[in-house]
């Protein structure tokens, strides 16, 4: 073969290895219907948080993202990374007039929230439905190998939740000195004290650096338990995560309870107050990195009440 032959054919290698994949393929979402793709597609439009983390992580920007009709809802480590985007309203009922006006490519739905209008939406763009609402952190991992293969860049995903995966077993190492400590997360509102179990998002994130959710939480398979005061007395963790939400809550009135003050929490001086939106709403890579950095920055500074946390 000629050297010149020989050369352009090396650089046409290259190019195939390293572009997008761009025969046709067929992608088959979590209600089994199966959509066919002509080419990556350019102009996504995703309706959860989660969808949005995951092509962020691989440095990619949706058109168009329910993001609730603010922006600060998307968790600050997914915004970096983000160029423009047009809000679609919020992810319970996303505008269907603005989706159709972005003239998406593809649009990735929760099927937990938007199975109902699958119909209307494959008749804007291709639509594929995949689990958000209620996924556990590994099923979240799980849901992202998937973007990745649905937008042409598995490769790039593949890599990038290895590299996640890397940098949630750094963090569980140097977190070591709390391993043995049982540590809970849970919203603090007007109307009650909601702790999240190891079987819900946050509670996955807190086991996958290596700590101990309190197995007396979600004993029942409840992802999200409402608690009373001798229910939080009875489970009593080491660490308490309070994701405060409204400028009043019941925290504050068990606070002037004499029960109150037997926590270990309390008697360590280990009560946190984190951003209750940002870890009870967003997953995905980039929000667990966040939340796992945010610990380990946090448990490792000297003891305070009232230590806020993103």
């Amino acid at each position: 073969m000629p050297l010149l032959e020989y050369l352009r054919w090396i650089a046409f290698t290259i190019f195939l290895l390293s572009s997008k994949t761009a025969i046709s393929a067929s992608f088959t979402d979590s209600l089994g219907n199966t959509i066919e793709l002509a080419a990556p597609p350019q102009r996504i439009v995703t309706l959860a948080y989660a969808f949005t983390d995951a092509l962020a992580a691989i440095d990619m920007t949706p058109v168009g993202i329910a993001d609730d009709h603010d922006p600060q809802n998307l968790h600050p480590s997914v915004r970096r990374q983000l160029q423009h985007w047009v809000s679609v309203g919020t992810r319970t009922a996303p505008d269907l007039e603005q989706i159709a006006a972005l003239k998406p490519d593809l649009i990735i739905g929760d099927v937990n929230r938007h199975q109902a209008s699958y119909a209307t939406l494959s008749q804007i763009a291709p639509t594929v439905m995949l689990p958000s609402r209620g996924e556990t952190y590994e099923e979240n991992l799980a849901v992202a190998a998937q973007i990745g293969t649905l937008v042409g860049e598995e490769a790039r995903m593949t890599a990038r939740l290895q590299q996640h995966t890397e940098f949630m077993q750094q963090m569980a190492l140097q977190l070591t000195p709390f391993n043995s400590q049982r540590i809970l997360f849970a919203i603090a509102l007007e109307s009650g004290i909601y702790a999240y179990s190891d079987s819900a998002y946050p509670g996955g994130v807190l086991k996958a650096v290596g700590l101990q959710v309190p197995e007396s939480v979600g004993a029942d398979h409840r992802a999200l338990q409402q608690l009373s005061l001798n229910e939080m007395t009875r489970i009593n963790p080491d660490i308490l995560l309070s994701g405060d939400m409204g400028e009043t809550n019941v925290l504050q009135q068990w606070q002037q309870d004499p029960i109150w003050a037997n926590l270990n929490a309390v008697k360590q001086a280990r009560i946190y107050t984190v951003d209750g939106n940002y870890w009870a709403h967003c997953r995905g890579m980039l929000a667990s990195e966040s939340m796992a950095d945010t610990l380990l920055n946090t448990l490792s500074a000297p003891a305070l009440m009232t230590t806020s946390v993103q």
